[in-house]
C-alpha cells in the first residue's frame, strides 16, 4: 500500500474485518490516509516502511498482541501517536502501556466516536509536527504553572492521562493542588464540554455516603423527600474527581469497586440498575499502597484505581517555581483587589525562595491574596508577608522554618502577663508542626499526633 497524497499516515489494526470497517467509516472525513489490517504483521511491514501519525490497534489479536505491536512500532517511530483499542479492561497491562510509554491513550470497546475522532484529529491536523503544541498541551502549560524538572515531566504525564480513559490516581501533599491536576486532565480530554464533579470523600456524611455517591429515591432515608442524582449521575459522560478517597470507609470501597467493574450502580432505595459512562480521578495526600498496608483500603480498589499514577511533588521540592507562583498569584489578587502591586522587594523574595510551605501551593497563594488585601503600594515587602505568614522565621541549612510552632514536651510556666492562645490555633499550630517535621507525611503527621488522617484532612478543609 502507498500513501496517498503526503497525508498523514493512520494505521488501524484489528483481527476482526468488521471492526476495521467501522474505525475506517468513523476516521474517514479526516485529513488522513487511512489503512487497515487483520494481520498484525502485515501492518509492521507497512509500519517499517513508512512513518505512521497514529496506530490503533487492538489489544488482544493472534500471533502478535497489541502491547507487542505497539512495542516495536514505538522503537521504530517513537514521535507516532499509539492508541490500543480493546474490550478487554486489562488494568495492569494497560499500566505497564502507560508507564513505559508504549501507549499513548486507551479506548475501550465499545467506542466513543467523538473520542476516537478527537483523538486521532488533534494528531492529523498538526500533521504531528514536533514543537507544535496540541490544544490539551496549551491548555495543560497555561493551568499547571511551574517549569521545574518535576514540574515539566507532570505536564507530560498529565498530556498522556488526559488521553486515557482509565482511572487516574493522583498523589500529593495537601495542599500541592490535586483538584486542578484533575481538572487538567478533564479538559484536556474529549470529555472537556462535559461535567467535571468534584468531591471531597472527607466531607461526605457518614450515614448517607452512598446516597450522595449514587443518588437516592424518594422516601430511601428519614428526610428524603423526593428523587436525588449521586455525583456518577451528575458527572454523567464527564470526570468525577474524588478527592482523600482513602477516608472512604471499607463497606463503601467495596460498592465502589463493584460500580466501577461493571460500570453500573442502583440508586439507594431503588431497585433499578443505571449504566454510566463516567473517567474516574482519584486522589489522596496518603499513598494508596501505604493505606493498602495500613488496612484502611482494599487492595483490588487499589489496583483498579491506580492504572495511571500521577504524584504531585511538594512545593519545598520546587525551588525554581516558587517565585513563578508567587507572580502569578499577585498579577491575579493584585487586580482582583484593584492594588497596584508590580513585584516583590529583594527580602520577600529571598523569603519566597527559602521557607519551606509546609501548607504547599494553597498556603503560598492564600498569603499573596491575604497581603494584597491588607496593603497597598508597588511592592510586597518581606514584612508584608511576615504579617500574614505570623510565624517568626529563621535561616536553617538554607531553608527558612517557623519558630513559634508547638514544641511537644515542652510545659510553659504561665505568669499573668502570659498570652492565652485560642485552643483552635495551638491545633492548627501542633498540626503544621507534625506535617512539617513528616516531610508532608500525613499518615505519619497523624501517628504522631494519635489521631486518624481523616481527622487532619478534615482540619484543613477549615483553614
Amino acid at each position: 500500500m502507498s500513501i496517498q497524497n503526503n497525508l498523514p499516515l493512520v494505521i488501524i489494526v484489528d483481527d476482526e474485518r468488521e471492526i476495521c470497517s467501522a474505525l475506517k467509516r468513523c476516521l474517514i472525513r479526516l485529513p488522513a490516509d487511512i489503512q487497515t489490517f487483520t494481520s498484525p504483521r502485515q501492518a509492521l511491514r507497512t509500519i517499517k516502511a513508512a512513518e505512521p501519525s497514529v496506530i490503533i490497534s487492538d489489544q488482544r489479536m493472534p500471533d502478535i498482541d497489541g502491547y507487542a505491536l505497539l512495542q516495536e512500532a514505538k522503537a521504530l517511530w517513537p514521535d507516532s501517536t499509539r492508541i490500543m483499542l480493546s474490550a478487554y479492561q486489562d488494568f495492569d497491562q494497560v499500566s505497564k502501556c502507560f508507564n513505559e510509554g508504549i501507549i499513548d491513550k486507551f479506548i475501550a470497546k465499545p467506542w466513543k466516536n467523538a473520542e476516537l475522532i478527537f483523538a486521532v484529529e488533534s494528531v492529523v491536523t498538526q500533521n504531528k509536527a514536533p514543537k507544535t503544541q496540541t490544544p490539551k498541551d496549551s491548555f495543560v502549560e497555561k493551568t499547571i504553572i511551574g517549569d521545574s524538572l518535576a514540574m515539566q515531566h507532570l505536564k507530560q504525564q498529565i498530556s498522556l492521562a488526559a488521553g486515557a480513559n482509565v482511572p487516574i490516581f493522583i498523589n500529593g501533599e495537601t495542599g500541592t493542588g490535586k483538584e486542578l491536576v484533575a481538572n487538567a486532565c478533564h479538559r484536556a480530554s474529549a470529555r472537556q464540554d462535559q461535567p467535571f464533579v468534584a468531591v471531597n470523600c472527607a466531607n461526605f456524611s457518614e450515614n448517607l455516603i452512598e446516597a450522595q455517591l449514587f443518588g437516592a429515591v424518594k422516601g430511601a432515608y428519614t428526610g428524603a423527600v423526593s428523587d436525588s442524582q449521586g455525583i456518577f449521575a451528575q458527572a454523567d459522560g464527564g470526570t468525577v474527581f474524588l478527592d482523600e478517597i482513602t477516608t472512604l470507609p471499607l463497606a463503601i470501597q467495596a460498592k465502589l469497586l463493584r460500580v466501577l467493574q461493571e460500570r453500573e450502580y442502583t440508586p439507594l432505595g431503588s431497585h433499578q440498575i443505571k449504566r454510566f459512562d463516567t473517567q474516574i480521578v482519584s486522589a489522596s495526600a496518603v499513598r494508596l499502597s501505604e493505606a493498602v498496608s495500613a488496612g484502611q483500603f482494599r487492595e483490588d480498589l487499589f489496583y483498579r484505581l491506580n492504572v495511571i499514577p500521577l504524584s504531585i511533588p511538594p512545593l519545598r521540592e520546587r525551588e525554581m517555581d516558587k517565585l513563578e507562583l508567587a507572580k502569578h498569584f499577585l498579577t491575579r489578587f493584585s487586580e482582583q483587589q484593584g492594588k497596584s502591586f508590580t513585584g516583590f522587594s529583594d527580602d520577600a523574595v529571598s523569603l519566597i525562595n527559602q521557607y519551606a510551605w509546609p501548607g504547599n501551593v494553597r498556603q503560598l497563594e492564600n498569603t499573596i491574596h491575604g497581603v494584597c488585601i491588607m496593603n497597598s503600594g508597588q511592592q510586597i515587602t518581606k514584612a508584608m508577608l511576615d504579617a500574614i505568614l505570623q510565624e517568626h522565621i529563621s535561616i536553617n541549612n538554607s531553608r527558612l522554618q517557623p519558630e513559634n510552632m508547638v514544641n511537644s514536651g515542652v510545659t510553659a510556666t504561665p505568669s499573668e502577663s502570659s498570652e492565652v492562645i485560642p485552643l483552635a490555633d495551638v491545633e492548627r499550630r501542633a498540626i503544621e508542626d507534625a506535617i512539617a517535621k513528616c516531610q508532608g507525611n500525613i499518615t505519619q503527621a497523624a501517628a504522631l499526633l494519635q489521631v486518624n488522617p481523616s481527622t487532619i484532612y478534615r482540619k484543613m478543609q477549615k483553614w
